[in-house]
């Protein structure tokens, strides 16, 4: 089947149903991580990996790639480049087309494949989590699925796709069996959560690929960065025997900021565990890749620099994310005069490291698209009273006073009672 020829040009393609698996803690399978989760186009219960990728959705999302059109589970990736941020669709097509041409240009007609490369492998095994951030849920923690049940009852946890708590995706061992035959398949994996660093399916799969000698693969890391041990289990240790390593921190802010965003977090133990990184395993890349929404968008530019001054991180080592869901946090419920003020903060912070790094326009775009999302901010009253309802809640059962350290909320609680 002929394939695209300018893939850097596409508004639809991605690669990845070609090469990558993605599965969820409740065996929804998904064509990547930032694709609709309420949209699974297969599960984990067919026979063999293979028979995952040939589900119907998935060959009609194939065929539908290769006449460049967009698809509804994909909407994140178009979303962000409407913002002018660099997608993970736009990243995986420059970066595996050519080595994986023969695999797309051999579909079927009726989309499907006779073989699958697992090129890219990304599997949440579990939703065990150490934390419970502001903006996540049940379905990524473990801890918040727990005040989820015990305030609405465990019949309830259904909403997020979930009949019980769920705390492994394999407890026999199921789906680790179907993935070994294609392990050494991948050349890059992504471990996110739930928290990675504690899920034991992570190190099931790094002691397999070293007892193979499979130390060539990437490892990539979305993590909190909380704690580098797992029972009898050091992640410094297995980063040293592999080559090629990269860590991007769940950091969002810093001290209180942080420790409200994400309840559970200590940043004093965060910041160590930055620095003993750096100091035993070099060679490991270590960046943050937070999410930008009203929680932070006040504190973000202050931390960045942080981080930077004291060389935590470089200018490359941000992977930046606006929320758009849920839609409550997002930036464009902003009334429009805290927007401004709000993107008056982000020019300045840009500006400020435009000036030390002129020629890095690249990296520093993402700021750019952060300025961009608050000029279009105009507001949404409704948005801003489900925000408060919502935290107000959470604060309740957490018994924590969250609005009073959060730069800009008060403020905010404010322009909403004068508007009410």
């Amino acid at each position: 089947m002929k394939v695209l020829n300018n893939i850097e040009e596409t508004k639809g393609f991605c690669v990845l149903p070609w090469i990558h698996f993605h599965a969820w803690p409740d065996k929804r399978v998904l064509p990547c991580c930032i694709a609709d989760s309420n949209m699974p186009v297969s599960n984990t219960d067919q026979d063999t990996v293979l028979d995952i990728m040939n589900s119907e959705r998935f060959k009609e999302i194939r065929l539908e790639m290769l006449q460049d059109n967009k698809i509804a589970e994909c909407q994140r990736c178009y979303s962000l480049e409407d913002y002018g941020v660099w997608s993970l669709r736009q990243s995986n097509n420059r970066r595996r087309m050519e080595s994986v041409r023969d695999l797309v240009e051999d579909t079927n007609e009726d989309g499907s494949i006779n073989q699958f490369k697992m090129k890219y492998l990304d599997i949440r095994f579990s939703n065990l989590c150490n934390m419970k951030c502001r903006t996540c849920g049940p379905a990524c923690s473990s801890r918040w699925a727990e005040e989820f049940s015990q305030k609405h009852g465990k019949e309830h946890l259904k909403v997020f796709n979930m009949e019980k708590i769920v705390t492994s995706n394999n407890e026999e061992d199921v789906l680790l069996t179907k993935l070994r035959p294609h392990l050494l398949d991948v050349e890059e994996v992504y471990f996110a959560g739930g928290e990675s660093l504690i899920t034991s399916e992570h190190y099931d799969i790094l002691d397999y690929w070293l007892e193979h000698n499979h130390t060539n693969v990437e490892l990539t890391y979305t993590t909190n960065f909380l704690t580098l041990r797992y029972k009898n289990k050091n992640a410094l240790d297995y980063w040293k025997k592999f080559q090629d390593v990269r860590i991007w921190a769940s950091l969002d802010g810093m001290g209180k900021v942080l420790e409200v965003m994400r309840h559970g977090a200590i940043w004093d133990d965060i910041h160590e565990n930055i620095l003993r990184v750096k100091q035993e395993t070099p060679h490991v890349k270590f960046g943050i890749t937070p999410t930008i929404s009203i929680w932070n968008v006040f504190h973000f530019p202050k931390f960045h620099r942080f981080m930077l001054d004291n060389k935590l991180i470089g200018i490359e080592d941000l992977r930046l994310n606006i929320l758009t869901y849920p839609w409550h946090m997002g930036l464009d419920v902003l009334p429009k005069h805290m927007a401004e003020r709000a993107e008056d903060l982000w020019w300045e912070h840009y500006h400020y490291l435009k000036f030390k790094h002129p020629h890095d326009e690249e990296h520093l775009g993402q700021l750019r698209s952060v300025c961009n999302a608050l000029s279009n901010a105009k507001g949404n009253l409704d948005g801003v009273k489900e925000f408060f309802r919502i935290n107000e809640e959470i604060s309740g059962l957490r018994n924590e006073n969250a609005f009073e350290h959060i730069p800009g909320l008060v403020d905010l609680e404010k322009w909403m009672k004068s508007n009410s």
